[in-house]
């Protein structure tokens, strides 16, 4: 496991959904794993500037890496 680096940063929807495909695991299942609701997760998915998309904070996209095996 590496160490946090908030200069990795990249809240994107489309770096947070190669993390989920990277881990093997379906969304629902990284959700329960990183310790968030399905309904948050999907909300980091959304390829939307509008309301309902939430860049995902850098917690989540550190498990997600470590789900995924580093860093892509």
């Amino acid at each position: 496991m590496r160490k946090p680096n908030i200069n990795h940063w990249d809240p994107s929807p489309t770096y947070i959904r190669q993390l989920v495909k990277r881990t093997g695991f379906t969304q629902a299942q990284c959700a329960e794993m990183i310790g968030i609701s399905v309904r948050a997760m999907r909300r980091h998915l959304r390829n939307t500037d509008g309301f309902d998309h939430a860049p995902a904070p850098y917690p989540v996209q550190y498990a997600l890496e470590n789900l995924a095996g580093g860093r892509l």
